[in-house]
C-alpha cells in the first residue's frame, strides 16, 4: 500500500497537535504545508523536511497539488468554508476542525456542493475520541440505561473570565468567529449529546449572553467591544421525546477544560468528563433493595479512538464509520443556527424546519 500523504493547512499550535499524532502512524508522511506565515512555513517546513516547492502561501495551491493525498485543515473559522469548497471541487479527502462553517448560510452553500460531489470528510468533533465518552456510547447502545429520558451537558472554561483580563483574540472577533463560545465549545457539546444518544435534536429554546462586553486590543491595550457570546445555554427536545440542558461558559472561575455529560435513564444514570477520560460514575437501583448504588466504572484500556489512522485509511477507501462527517457537521451548525435564532426572538426554533431536503 502506498504512502499517504498528508497536506496541512494552518501552522498554529492546533497544528502541533496534529504533526506529533500523525508522526505515530506508520505510513504517513506530511508532504505539503501552508500558512500566511513566511517564518512558519519556514520552521516547520525545515523540521519536517518538506520541499520548498510544496511549502504553499495559499491553501488553493496546496489543495490543487496532486501529489497531496489528503487534506488536514488546522485555521479559524472564517476560512472554514473555502477550504471545504476548493476539496470538494478537487475531490480531495478532507480532515477539517469544528464547526463547519464561521456562518449557517456558509454551511448550506457547502452542503448543496458536497451533495453534489461528495468527498471522504471527517469534521474533528474530538470528544468523540476520548475513552470514557467512547464507553460511555457502548453502555447506552447496549441497554444498560433503558430508555435516555434527559441529559445534561455543559463545558466550562474560565480563560475568558475578568481576573485573567484576556485580551481582544481572534475567538472574541465576529469576522472570523461568527457566534462566540456557542459555536467553539458549543458545537462540541451538541455533538457529543446526539453521538452518545444516538438520538437527534428537533427544537429548542436558548440564551446567549455576553459578560466581558468589551477585551483589551493586544497593541494597545485600548477597549474593544465584543460582539459575540461568552456564555450560552439552551434546552432541546429530541426525536425520542428525550429532553436536554446544556451550557457553556468561557467565564467559569476553576475550570480549565470542562466538558461533563450526564445521561439519566430509566435504570440508571451515567456522568462522563473530561476531568478523568479513565472512569465513568454508574448510579442504578439496588437489587431488590430502597436506594441507589453509586460505581465508579474503570474505562478497558481498548476504548478510544484515533482519528489520525482512521483518516490515514478513509484516504485509501476504509470506511471511518465512528467519526463525524460532513453531513454532521451541518447538522450541528443547523442546531448552532437554532440556538442563535431562538435568543434572537425569544421563541422555541425548529432544528427540522432548517435541515434542507435530501
Amino acid at each position: 500500500m502506498h504512502e499517504v500523504r498528508i497536506g496541512l493547512i494552518g501552522l498554529g499550535g492546533m497544528a502541533r497537535f496534529h504533526i506529533q499524532q500523525f508522526g505515530k502512524v506508520p505510513g504517513v508522511r506530511i508532504t505539503a504545508l501552508c500558512d500566511v506565515s513566511e517564518l512558519a512555513l519556514q520552521q516547520v517546513g525545515d523540521e519536517l523536511g518538506v520541499e520548498e516547492a510544496r511549502r504553499y502561501g495559499t491553501f488553493q495551491a496546496l489543495i490543487e497539488d496532486s501529489e497531496v493525498d489528503g487534506v488536514v485543515s488546522v485555521t479559524p473559522n472564517d476560512t472554514h468554508a473555502d477550504i471545504l469548497k476548493a476539496c470538494i471541487a478537487a475531490g480531495k479527502p478532507l480532515f477539517a476542525e469544528k464547526p463547519l462553517t464561521r456562518t449557517y448560510g456558509e454551511a448550506l452553500e457547502v452542503m448543496e456542493l458536497y451533495r453534489r460531489n461528495p468527498i471522504p470528510c471527517i469534521i474533528n468533533f474530538s470528544y468523540r475520541y476520548g475513552p470514557a465518552f467512547q464507553y460511555a456510547k457502548q453502555m447506552i447502545q447496549s441497554g444498560k440505561l433503558g430508555r435516555v429520558n434527559h441529559v445534561f451537558v455543559q463545558y466550562l472554561q474560565e480563560w475568558g473570565a475578568p481576573p485573567f483580563n484576556t485580551p481582544f483574540v481572534w475567538r472574541f472577533d465576529e469576522r472570523i468567529t461568527g457566534t462566540g463560545t456557542l459555536g467553539d465549545l458549543g458545537s462540541h457539546m451538541i455533538d457529543l449529546a446526539q453521538y452518545l444518544t444516538g438520538d437527534t435534536m428537533t427544537e429548542l429554546q436558548a440564551m446567549l449572553s455576553t459578560i466581558v462586553p468589551t477585551r483589551p486590543n493586544p497593541g494597545t491595550g485600548e477597549p474593544m467591544n465584543v460582539a459575540v457570546d461568552d456564555f450560552a445555554c439552551f434546552n432541546a427536545r429530541f426525536a425520542s421525546g428525550a429532553v436536554g440542558v446544556f451550557q457553556t461558559s468561557r467565564n467559569a472561575v476553576g475550570s480549565g477544560n470542562q466538558h461533563d455529560i450526564s445521561v439519566y435513564g430509566d435504570l440508571g444514570t451515567l456522568h462522563a468528563s473530561t476531568l478523568n477520560d479513565q472512569q465513568l460514575i454508574w448510579i442504578h437501583p439496588k437489587d431488590g433493595e430502597p436506594g441507589t448504588v453509586t460505581e465508579t466504572i474503570e474505562v478497558p484500556e481498548t476504548c478510544g479512538l484515533d482519528p489520525w489512522q482512521s483518516f490515514a485509511e478513509l484516504v485509501q477507501g476504509k470506511p471511518a464509520s465512528e467519526f463525524a462527517t460532513l453531513e454532521d457537521g451541518f447538522r450541528n451548525q443547523a442546531v448552532l443556527e437554532a440556538v442563535v435564532r431562538s435568543n434572537e426572538s425569544g421563541t422555541v426554533v425548529s432544528i427540522a424546519s432548517l435541515l434542507p431536503a435530501t
